[in-house]
C-alpha cells in the first residue's frame, strides 16, 4: 500500500523531472512553430518565383517582329497559364527594350532599386494597394531589333498566403500530437521509473525500529545503488553503535551492580551488629561502596558528555591549553602531597593556544593526573608539561610508576579494561573517557615509556590555534618551571 506522503513525494519528484523534460520539449516546439512557418514561407516563395520566371519567359515568347515594327500576339495557351490563378491572384507585367522602342503590359509597375541585369530579380513591392512579389530582368531576344528585352512581372499575394498557412496548418498539428504523445509517455514511463523508490520507502515503513538490515542493492535501478549502498553503510555503522552501547549499557550495569550489592550486604550487616567497632568496620565498607558507586556513575556521565554528538560543536571556544593545564595540575597538589608524591608543572615557550572544549578537557586531564598518582608509588614523580612544537601543541603526562606493558597499551582505552594485578580501586573508564575527548577534538594520544624505559608517558597531540587577541610578539618566552 501506498502511503499518501509517499504518493505525494512522489508526485513532486515526478513534476520536476518531467519539469526539465517538458519545457525543453515546449521550447523545441516553439522553436519549430518559427522554423516550419520560415519554411512554408520559403516554398511559397519559391513557388511564386518559378511562376513568375515562367510568366515571363511566356511573354517574351510572344514578341514578333513584323514590318519593321515589334508587336506581341498573344496566344490561347499563354492567357491560359497567365491566367491560370486568377481565381485567387492578378497578374501585371510590362515588355520593353532598353532603346524604349516600345512597350505593352504596365508600364507604371515599380522597379527594382538595384540595376537591371540578366539575372532575374525577385522583390516584394505594393501595386494599386495590393502587396506583390515581382521579378525584373533584361533578358536576350533575337526577334526584336535591339536584342534585349526588358521583363517585369508581378503576381499579387492571395494564394502566396494561402499556401503559406496550408504549409503550416499540415505540419504543425502532426508536431503537437508528438508532442503530447512523447509527454504523455514521459509522465507514464517516471512513474514507473519511480516505483523501485515507493516499494524501498514502504519497506522502510513496515520495518521495526531495530530491523537494521540491508537494503537489496540489485532490485534497484542503476542510478539509485549508490544511495541504497550508502544507506546500508550508514544501516551498518549505526547497528554498529547500538551494539557499542548495548554493551556499554550491559557492562555498566554489571560494574554498577558490585558496588550497590556491596552496599547492601553491609547494611543488612551493619542492621545484625551490636559491636560499636564491627559496625563502625561496616560503615567505612558502605562508604567506600558508595564512593565506588558515585565515582563510577560521574564517569559514565562524563563518558557519555565527551561521546560525538552529546554536545554542540559550534560551542568550541579557543583558550591557552598551558593555563589550563596549569590550574588544573594545582587542584590535584594535595591528593599527591597526601602520596608523598612530587608533582610538577612545565610550560615550554610559545604560544599554546587551541579551540575545544575547556570542560572536557580539565576531565580529561584529571583522569590522566588522578591514574598517574594511583599507579606511581609514594615517593615518586609526576611531571605534568605543556608546549608548542611547530604547528601543535603537545601535553605529556609522564610518571615513573610500574608502567604499561606495551602489548596492552591499545587495550587501556576500551571501557572496563583493567590491568591485571593493578591492585588499584577504578572502574575502567578513565581513559576511555581520555580517548572520547580526544577524539572530540581531533588530538593524537599515544602511550609511551617514561625517562629511563620507566613508568609511562602519556602524549596529547592538539592543532595549535592562532589567537586572535594575541599579537606577533604575544606569546611570551620564559624558561619551564616546575611546582610541587
Amino acid at each position: 500500500m501506498i502511503h499518501s506522503s509517499s504518493f505525494v513525494d512522489a508526485r513532486t519528484l515526478r513534476h520536476k523531472l518531467l519539469l526539465w523534460v517538458l519545457i525543453p520539449m515546449w521550447l523545441i516546439l516553439m522553436l519549430n512553430v518559427v522554423l516550419v512557418h520560415q519554411f512554408g514561407l520559403d516554398g511559397a516563395d519559391r513557388r511564386h518565383d518559378q511562376y513568375l520566371m515562367n510568366a515571363g519567359r511566356i511573354l517574351r515568347d510572344q514578341l514578333r517582329t513584323e514590318n519593321g515594327r515589334v508587336i506581341m500576339r498573344m496566344h490561347s495557351g499563354a492567357l491560359n497559364v497567365l491566367n491560370a490563378d486568377e481565381k485567387y491572384d492578378q497578374v501585371y507585367y510590362f515588355l520593353a527594350d532598353e532603346a524604349q522602342g516600345f512597350g505593352f503590359g504596365n508600364a507604371d509597375l515599380p522597379m527594382p532599386a538595384e540595376p537591371l541585369s540578366e539575372t532575374s530579380v525577385y522583390y516584394a513591392a505594393t501595386y494599386q494597394g495590393k502587396p506583390v512579389r515581382m521579378m525584373a530582368a533584361i533578358v536576350p531576344e533575337s526577334d526584336v531589333p535591339s536584342g534585349r528585352v526588358i521583363i517585369v512581372v508581378a503576381k499579387t499575394m492571395v494564394l502566396h498566403d494561402i499556401r503559406a498557412r496550408e504549409w503550416m496548418w499540415n505540419i504543425l498539428p502532426l508536431h503537437l500530437l508528438l508532442t503530447i504523445f512523447v509527454g504523455f509517455m514521459m509522465w507514464w514511463g517516471v512513474g514507473r521509473g519511480l516505483r523501485p523508490i515507493l516499494k524501498l520507502q514502504d519497506e522502510l515503513t513496515r520495518r521495526s525500529a531495530q530491523d537494521l538490515s540491508p537494503l537489496p542493492e540489485q532490485q534497484v535501478v542503476l542510478e539509485l545503488q549508490p544511495l541504497i549502498r550508502g544507506f546500508n553503510g550508514l544501516m551498518a555503522r549505526l547497528g554498529d553503535a547500538l551494539r557499542l552501547q548495548q554493551n556499554f549499557v550491559a557492562d555498566a550495569a554489571h560494574q554498577l551492580r558490585t558496588p550497590l550489592a556491596g552496599l547492601k550486604a553491609q547494611a543488612e550487616l551493619a542492621l545484625c551488629l551490636t559491636d560499636s567497632v564491627e559496625i563502625q568496620h561496616s560503615l567505612m565498607q558502605m562508604r567506600r561502596a558508595a564512593d565506588h558507586a558515585a565515582h563510577l556513575g560521574n564517569q559514565l556521565l562524563m563518558l557519555a558528555r565527551a561521546e560525538p554528538g552529546r554536545e554542540n560543536y559550534t560551542a568550541q571556544t579557543e583558550f591557552d591549553l598551558g593555563s589550563l593545564v596549569r590550574n588544573c595540575t594545582e587542584y590535584w597538589v594535595p591528593k599527591a602531597l597526601h602520596k608523598k608524591i612530587d608533582l610538577g608543572f612545565e610550560r615550554g615557550v610559545g604560544d599554546c593556544s587551541i579551540e575545544g572544549y575547556s570542560a572536557l578537557l580539565h576531565e580529561m586531564l584529571g583522569n590522566l593526573i588522578d591514574n598517574a598518582l594511583r599507579y606511581t608509588p609514594e615517593g615518586g614523580r609526576v611531571t605534568v608539561r605543556v608546549a608548542r612544537i611547530n604547528e601543535n601543541v603537545v601535553l605529556e603526562i609522564e610518571d615513573n610508576g610500574p608502567g604499561i606493558p606495551e602489548a596492552e597499551r591499545k587495550n587501556v582505552f576500551k571501557r572496563f579494561y583493567r590491568l591485571l594485578g593493578s591492585h588499584q580501586d577504578g572502574c575502567g573508564l578513565g581513559l576511555s573517557i581520555v580517548q572520547e575527548i580526544c577524539d572530540r577534538h581531533h588530538a593524537l594520544v599515544s602511550i609511551l615509556a617514561g625517562a629511563e624505559k620507566k613508568g609511562t608517558l602519556f602524549r596529547i597531540m592538539f592543532k595549535y590555534t592562532q589567537r586572535s587577541d594575541i599579537g606577533q610578539a604575544s606569546g611570551a618566552y620564559h624558561k619551564p618551571k616546575k611546582s610541587s
